[in-house]
């Protein structure tokens, strides 16, 4: 026969541990739940003691989420919720006592993160295309080029379409023109400056598209052609780019020597 102090250890034993499958059903059931990124659904769930009560989810925000694909509250004792703006939100659960009114409530803070991010880096120079021609005719050449746009939402799961705007430039600034503007096989044109690439796809949480372009300047120059991004985002719920340290890449044309015609005696 079990002592008594055999009995409160195996008592206090099973009281700990259903304490932590609530916690874990409520708050961190999902891993990230509480430290979810935009775009990501996550499911909350509570233990009530009765179905027979009344249920509700709020947020202490009227917009920056969807609950059950919805912007209300919903009679559940799970919530999915896809958080769709960046910041702090207070997650409340509510049982009220279908006889008494009387009402337990609940509460965790999520903190929702921006990874949406959009990037550029520098390609590797080139040469121009009269490079190795052998006696190129004129003192200009048109070279295509190519830079290469990534973006990642943080996430696997999250695959929205994207889009982001750009300027070009190159230095020398006079003597250069650059034409026939891509993103992928879509033509761009420019207005005030600025070119808009948008309705791009991702796959994976991640999606790419070549900027290309035909440079034409002088071939026994050094040319270089900037691009530098001025705004990005997701297509889905409109999340702007977390940051923009990464928006501006140069491509370098290198010249080739300026060397004479062959002469004979």
């Amino acid at each position: 026969m079990k002592t008594k102090s055999e009995k409160m250890k195996k008592a206090t034993i099973y009281l700990i541990s259903a304490l932590t499958l609530v916690i874990t059903g409520f708050g961190a059931k999902a891993q990230g739940g509480l430290t979810p990124l935009v775009g990501v659904a996550h499911n909350y769930t509570v233990t009530p003691e009765s179905t027979s009560n009344t249920l509700s989810w709020s947020v202490d925000q009227p917009s920056g989420y969807t609950i059950n694909s919805q912007t209300v509250v919903t009679t559940t004792s799970v919530a999915n919720i896809t958080w769709t703006v960046a910041g702090t939100y207070k997650l409340r659960f509510t049982e009220t006592n279908a006889t008494t009114l009387c009402a337990t409530t609940k509460e965790i803070t999520v903190t929702v993160s921006n990874a949406f991010d959009v990037s550029v880096s520098s390609p590797a120079a080139v040469c121009n295309a009269a490079d190795g021609v052998v006696n190129f005719s004129g003192t200009n050449a048109t070279t295509s080029i190519s830079i290469p746009v990534s973006m990642a939402t943080g996430n696997s799961s999250f695959n929205p379409n994207w889009e982001f705007t750009f300027t070009l430039s190159s230095t020398p600034s006079s003597g250069v023109t650059i034409a026939n503007v891509k993103a992928g096989a879509t033509n761009l044109t420019a207005t005030a400056g600025t070119y808009t690439a948008t309705g791009l796809t991702s796959a994976s949480g991640a999606g790419s598209v070549n900027i290309t372009m035909d440079v034409t300047g002088n071939i026994n120059t050094l040319i270089d052609v900037g691009l530098t991004i001025t705004s990005a985002k997701e297509l889905t719920y409109n999340t702007a780019d977390k940051d923009n340290d990464d928006w501006t890449a140069t491509q370098t044309l290198n010249a080739i020597p300026n060397t004479s015609a062959i002469t004979t005696d």
